[in-house]
């Protein structure tokens, strides 16, 4: 996770993410899942977006009425993401020890980090979302998925190696459930952006 640690790998993020144009239909599909997350949250909901990197998805949530706390354990990312959304709250703060209370927010929006974190790591990470999350709360998560679990070294998007570990669908179920979660819904779709490897994006809630 260190590779974001400097502000020029955390620019070139912002900057790839910001401006980087995917296809109409992916868009759409994108929009589609945003949309399905919010729906199930109360209006001016707290949302806590776990790994916001440079706030990108943060701007939405503001503009459409929620409270939102963004944490990162990038200086580097919170001080570019505080910059541009400063009607949110941002923490430093690693996912797998939540300094929160339990039961502290409606929605727990994870997109684009586990895949940094190895499966005893992700585990830990839903424990902690399962403590904060409230009973009637939703998460959301999306992460590198293939049909074998493999854990590899990449080049990142802005430039430079970083460990990356992907999952099976299967796995990632397993997963939610061993840490307390029903999942509501579960799809594997190509990336965004057209790189070379599919997402699985989950919506899961606290099983009863």
């Amino acid at each position: 996770m260190g590779h974001y640690d400097s502000r020029e790998s955390a620019e070139n993020y912002h900057r790839i993410f910001t401006e980087q144009e995917s296809t109409r239909e992916s868009r759409r599909e994108a929009i589609e899942r945003y949309r399905k997350f919010i729906s199930r949250l109360k209006p001016g909901g707290h949302i806590l977006d776990a790994g916001c990197g440079t706030g990108r998805f943060v701007h939405y949530f503001v503009l459409d009425g929620f409270k939102v706390t963004g944490i990162d354990n990038s200086n580097s990312m919170i001080q570019i993401a505080a910059g541009n959304n400063p009607e949110a709250v941002f923490r430093i703060m690693d996912m797998r020890q939540l300094d929160f209370q339990p039961d502290s927010f409606d929605g727990i929006w994870n997109v684009a980090t586990m895949l940094h974190f190895d499966e005893s790591e992700v585990e830990h990470i839903l424990d902690e979302f399962k403590r904060v999350l409230r009973s009637d709360g939703t998460l959301f998560l999306a992460t590198r998925a293939m049909e074998k679990n493999l854990k590899t070294i990449e080049e990142s998007t802005e430039g430079g190696k970083m460990m990356v570990y992907y999952y099976t669908p299967q796995k990632l179920l397993e997963m939610l459930t061993h840490s307390g979660f029903e999942t509501i819904e579960l799809k594997v779709e190509p990336d965004d952006y057209s790189r070379p490897f599919n997402y699985a994006y989950a919506l899961a809630k606290p099983a009863v």
